[in-house]
């Protein structure tokens, strides 16, 4: 009787301390899947913190929960264009380089601060470079010909409906930006004039209406398309990098068949890059520093990039996993590493531009 009292009592401090967790919290809103957790623990541990995980599921949610107010978020990690627009609209709190010690302009990758350096003015001053990644043509290449037909015709396979045969099946995705975009990628392919990815020209987005609202694709979707080439359900999307790498690397942990592969269009793509921000809703901005200078550091990016499998930003990682056997045929995957992609990085262009982009969406899927 006494022994089960006791364990009782001990249960009933145990749930206490677990109910009671006065550590000082630090919110950080992510993408899915993106942040090893065995780092985050052990920053929690380093600094005596409970980091709170959020996850969202596009930018644009990202920036209405920072706009609205919804949390209390000290870190947050969106893409380039959301990047810009997050800091025109004075969303952002300006880093201080001093609380971040393992911050080196030159450890990121030289293509990657190239383009960093023709972003928008002041965008190093607000923040620290993530993952990098591209566009890619995800597809089955259990199927008879589908390979030599993406590798072949590249963005044509959204578009010209002659060079799909009826049984194979094309996916496009679920967001005004990049559905845009890979109509712009596949007018440029076809045509002289080169239209920018960032174009306010009103004639370039008739042009874009005029194909996607004639568009032969049998399924819209975000993450729902890499997981139905991989189940070969269907046999063409457009994808991110990203998407596809996240689905081999898990393939080669389980020695599982890998029925599927990418291709990445080298001349003329768009190239994306996430980062870590702090945005005006923080309230730990000094525990928010030190989580940048955490995931900044070496051997904790390294360890951090082979768990996402993501292309690291930092060179000396980017050189670390190429030697590591483990991934290497991951990271020696011919789509892995952006910096041979001649492509641009999405801006913000506006509210009327993102307006005129999603009334295209609309139209296209009603078809």
């Amino acid at each position: 009787m006494r022994k089960i009292f006791v364990f009782l009592s001990l249960l009933s401090a145990l749930l206490v301390l677990i109910g009671c967790d006065n550590r000082e919290k630090l919110y950080v809103l992510n993408w899915e899947e993106y942040i090893d957790n065995e780092l985050v623990r052990a920053f929690e541990k380093e600094n005596n913190v409970k980091v709170v995980l959020d996850t969202a599921t596009s930018n644009e949610s990202m920036y209405n929960k920072i706009k609205n107010r919804a949390g209390k978020y000290d870190i947050v990690i969106p893409s380039d264009y959301m990047i810009e627009r997050m800091h025109q609209e004075g969303l952002l709190i300006k880093l201080d380089y001093s609380k971040i010690p393992n911050y080196d302009i030159s450890m990121f990758d030289s293509k990657l601060q190239e383009l960093r350096d023709n972003y928008f003015p002041g965008n190093q001053d607000y923040s620290v470079p993530y993952f990098w990644g591209s566009l890619g043509i995800m597809y089955n290449k259990k199927k008879a010909g589908v390979k030599e037909l993406v590798e072949t015709h590249e963005w044509k396979v959204f578009f010209e409906r002659d060079l799909i045969p009826s049984n194979v099946s094309v996916g496009m995705y679920d967001s005004s930006r990049d559905a845009v975009a890979a109509a712009i990628l596949y007018l440029n392919s076809i045509n002289e004039e080169q239209i920018s990815l960032n174009t306010t020209n009103p004639e370039h987005y008739d042009r874009v209406e005029d194909l996607l609202k004639n568009n032969f694709f049998s399924q819209w979707g975000t993450d729902e398309l890499k997981t139905a080439v991989v189940s070969q359900n269907l046999d063409i999307a457009l994808v991110y990098s990203g998407d596809f790498f996240d689905q081999y690397y898990f393939l080669l942990e389980t020695g599982a068949e890998i029925t599927f592969d990418l291709h990445m269009p080298l001349d003329g793509n768009n190239i994306w890059f996430d980062a870590m921000v702090i945005p005006n809703t923080a309230t730990k901005i000094d525990l928010a520093h030190k989580f940048i200078n955490f995931f900044l550091d070496i051997d904790n990016a390294i360890q951090n990039t082979i768990h996402v499998g993501y292309c690291s930003v930092i060179d000396e990682v980017y050189q670390a996993v190429l030697e590591d056997e483990e991934i290497t045929d991951l990271v020696q995957h011919p789509a892995y590493y952006p910096g041979n992609v001649n492509g641009e990085i999405y801006r913000h262009l506006g509210q009327d531009i993102a307006l005129r982009m999603d009334d295209i969406l609309t139209k296209a899927k009603i078809g």
